[in-house]
């Protein structure tokens, strides 16, 4: 019989645990070994610094107990949390009768509890191999070799001290020596307004503390809606040991433009916002549509308007008249219809999409000038060209994902996006006498030439423009959200959650975006000769594509050195962002 003595265990993080046991004792990732309806596994769920209790009585009672606390100080120790290791692996001591080991690990545990960090831990990693680092070395006090059952109301799990400790020890004790040096070696600036190279934000935990402050009614704070001021996604990595999926990036502190956006005050880039990731989270979820994307697109019957415009009045075009024609074309133009699908209409991540769309026609057209060595359509045009058709010559340009590659580490823990995050597009089209446009296909001449150099001047614009750099954000959170999702993460990230997933608690700031903008159409002379464009176009976010597209795929060993610096280990289970320790 077990009397009414009770202990705490001090247990680390839920998920890591989860993590860890879903992997056999020899390697073998997700080989999953289920134990339902088990006191063990209610114990695993339980978070760190959680209290268990646990009943102590009888020798062999106390031998399981003890044994079961040093499973809790090696897994704690794993996930980085030494100051629980070590107040579990003392009173495991406490419990066998070790008072050497007792006496170890209580000074570790002061030490750790008085704020010291601990310079160099490799007594306390010695302590932890010996003691915890086979099944063996969990049989100090002689329990029984048979299980003890332990009755629960949903059932009986039966198990001894060997049996635990399989289920959680890794076979390689080297993993400790890591997590020790990610702890020591930890970045812990506490100042979100402080530039980094490198800065990290954990999405699962980043949930839980919008979560926490939506239920407590509160505003969520600047910090967070503009995602610690990163400026730029770089990385994206996950951490198995904590069960983190982890975004990283340059950050720095930030202002608020004279257009009301968030940028960083080092390069005055747009920051990441807590909405865009949200909407794209949810976009390219399992019951999303999986894509996004804007058109501006004109009218069919102004598009036949201005044909019968230009045909009636081309040939009474000259310098006195050209002020004249040019103002009645545009009023014929008039205003084209903007069209947003795969996102809410009135959401950020739409207001940038459509606002990158025009500003591209508008350096297309001649009406804003874009990067050093870029040009116009009607610079671009040939002699042959410049002569005109007698029509107006129909273009449509639009902007599409870019990425020439997905660059992943080894272990398929990192992942780096190679490439422009955009690319622009061309087709030349047919305007029918009724004003209907015909896809031919094909792109040629000046046409085929401006996409090419906004393609390769896009880094550029992106650095002057933050229209584009704005852009470039939306694009590579929606490729860590496909990736996410392809990877089967969303979990982890707490994606599916009751805060971010679709419908979810958080509700993202409504924007005003334009259904109607005026048409992106203008005109030029070259000698005498009249030429009259007008471009169609818009915006697509094919991420999931870009995704399964195996040949975009390249495995790059040089990122596995980027997860030790990032790692949260070392971190502390609250904070939902940190920096990296760049070498």
């Amino acid at each position: 019989m077990l009397d009414d003595r009770w202990f705490p265990i001090q247990l680390p993080p839920a998920r890591y645990l989860r993590h860890t046991f879903q992997q056999d004792y020899f390697g073998q990732k997700r080989a999953c070994f289920m134990v339902c309806q088990s006191r063990f596994l209610r114990l695993l769920s339980i978070a760190c610094a959680a209290v268990v209790m646990v009943p102590a009585s009888v020798k062999a009672a106390e031998a399981e107990s003890s044994a079961m606390l040093k499973l809790a100080a090696r897994a704690a120790a794993e996930s980085g949390d030494f100051a629980s290791a070590a107040r579990n692996l003392r009173d495991s001591a406490r419990l066998s009768g070790n008072e050497r080991l007792e006496q170890q690990a209580g000074e570790f545990a002061e030490r750790l509890e008085g704020g010291n960090a601990l310079a160099n831990f490799d007594q306390l990693i010695e302590l932890m191999q010996q003691h915890t680092g086979s099944p063996e070395d969990w049989e100090e006090a002689d329990p029984p070799r048979e299980p003890l059952p332990y009755e629960q109301g949903n059932g009986v799990f039966m198990c001894g001290p060997a049996a635990l400790a399989s289920l959680m020890l890794r076979h390689d004790s080297s993993g400790l020596d890591r997590v020790a040096e990610a702890v020591a070696t930890a970045n812990r600036n506490e100042n979100i307004r402080q530039p980094s190279a490198l800065r990290l934000v954990s999405l699962s935990r980043l949930e839980r503390t919008v979560a926490q402050q939506l239920a407590t009614g509160g505003e969520l704070s600047s910090e967070i809606h503009n995602l610690a001021g990163i400026s730029r996604v770089e990385y994206l990595f996950t951490f198995p040991e904590t069960g983190d999926v982890v975004i990283g990036g340059p950050a720095a502190d930030w202002v608020t433009d004279t257009s009301g956006r968030s940028v960083s005050v080092t390069n005055g880039r747009p920051v990441l916002q807590l909405d865009d990731l949200v909407v794209l989270g949810r976009t390219f979820a399992d019951d999303g549509p999986a894509f996004f994307r804007c058109s501006i697109d004109p009218k069919q019957q102004q598009i036949e308007a201005v044909n019968d415009f230009v045909g009636s009045n081309r040939q009474s075009l000259n310098r006195k008249t050209a002020a004249d024609f040019a103002q009645r074309l545009e009023n014929i133009l008039g205003l084209q219809d903007v069209v947003v699908s795969g996102i809410p209409q009135d959401s950020r991540v739409a207001g940038v999409i459509v606002a990158a769309d025009y500003r591209m026609k508008q350096i297309g057209i001649g009406e804003v000038h874009g990067a050093p060595g870029m040009k116009s359509y009607f610079d671009l045009l040939s002699r042959s060209e410049q002569r005109g058709g007698g029509k107006m010559d129909a273009l449509r340009w639009w902007m599409a994902a870019g990425y020439e590659a997905v660059r992943m580490a080894p272990s398929g823990n990192v992942f780096e996006f190679a490439g422009n995050s955009a690319r622009c597009l061309s087709e030349d089209q047919v305007v029918n006498a009724n004003g209907s446009r015909v896809a031919t296909g094909k792109a040629s001449g000046a046409n085929a030439k401006f996409a090419r150099l906004f393609t390769q001047h896009f880094e550029s614009l992106a650095k002057t423009d933050p229209v584009f750099a704005d852009l470039e954000n939306v694009f590579d959170l929606s490729m860590v959200m496909a990736l996410i999702h392809a990877q089967g993460l969303e979990a982890d990230a707490r994606l599916d959650s009751p805060v971010f997933r679709q419908a979810g608690t958080f509700e993202t700031a409504s924007v005003d975006v334009p259904t109607e903008l005026m048409t992106a159409a203008t005109h030029r002379v070259f000698r005498g000769r009249h030429v009259v464009i007008q471009v169609a176009g818009g915006v697509r976010g094919d991420m999931a594509a870009v995704v399964a597209d195996a040949d975009r795929l390249q495995v790059q060993p040089a990122l596995a050195e980027q997860s030790l610096p990032a790692s949260p280990l070392g971190q502390g289970m609250s904070r939902w962002w940190w920096d990296a320790e760049v070498q």
